[in-house]
């Protein structure tokens, strides 16, 4: 006799709830007992861990002393720094009162020109004139 799939599935099944409701049964029971697994609490509050030694005033104030001198080499470097973009300050506003002066140069010739031209305008309008009569 051949069983069929619908068959086979429903031993299937039968035998997955066996096996589930077993392990409900076995959890009902610990419950029931008290026997579950052991819990842990992180981290243990009377466990005694071993700690680094606390530095000594010696290495203490060694340090602070190295401290101090990079602070005071760092802000010498600053310093520097500081003088350094100043005088690039300087020298760049030099060079734009020099551009600004040759362009206030170059308008006014511009401006003497243009004045000349509309003269020797003026004067060419006059001799036309005349030759015109």
């Amino acid at each position: 006799m051949n069983p069929n799939s619908t068959e086979l599935a429903a031993w299937i099944a039968c035998l997955f709830f066996l096996v589930a409701g077993w392990n409900q049964v076995e959890k009902f029971f610990d419950r029931r007992t008290q026997r579950g697994t052991p819990r842990q609490i992180q981290p243990q509050p009377l466990a005694i861990t071993k700690f680094d030694q606390p530095i000594t005033e010696t290495l203490c104030q060694s340090r602070r002393h190295e401290v101090s001198n990079e602070m005071l080499r760092l802000e010498h470097e600053l310093g520097g720094l500081r003088r350094d973009r100043r005088a690039d300050v300087a020298e760049l506003q030099q060079k734009i009162n020099k551009v600004d002066r040759e362009v206030g140069e170059l308008r006014a010739s511009v401006d003497l020109n243009n004045q000349q031209l509309t003269r020797i305008d003026a004067k060419l309008d006059r001799v036309i004139e005349r030759q015109n009569p």
